[in-house]
């Protein structure tokens, strides 16, 4: 046995590192369909929404979520503090990214702000990418 919250983690963190790498879109869905179900197998609602919100971001560049997006959407929300503004720092990321690939400047300068705002050492890497696509715009 080993510790699943790790493996989870690890799981997060290589759907994230996929999307700002440019892995294929279509196999990096399907990685993240085979994560979410592990999350729901173990029950970590964190993780399980860290990836909903990834999955909704990934299906958004391939098709705009026309063909390839679900039902099931991440929550955000009922966190303590310190969770709540990297739960927070992570959506706000999230939308940013999509408004810049989707072409909308004002939605990415609004949620490339939030993120700002909210964001901390913890998440420095995307932090630094964030303040990119807020520069572009």
């Amino acid at each position: 046995t080993g510790n699943s919250w790790a493996g989870q983690d690890c799981a997060f963190h290589a759907v994230k590192t996929g999307i700002i790498s440019g892995a294929n879109l279509k196999s990096l869905l399907k990685e993240i369909d085979y994560y979410l179900h592990l999350s729901k197998t173990y029950k970590n609602a964190n993780v399980k929404n860290h990836i909903l919100k990834s999955r909704e971001t990934v299906s958004l560049l391939i098709d705009n979520g026309e063909a390839t997006g679900i039902e099931e959407k991440a929550v955000f929300g009922g966190s303590s503090d310190k969770g709540k503004n990297v739960l927070e720092a992570f959506f706000f990321y999230h939308q940013a990214f999509q408004a810049y690939w989707s072409g909308y400047t004002d939605q990415c300068r609004y949620y490339s702000e939030k993120h700002l705002s909210v964001s901390s050492q913890e998440v420095r890497g995307i932090r630094m990418q964030v303040e990119f696509y807020h520069a572009l715009n």
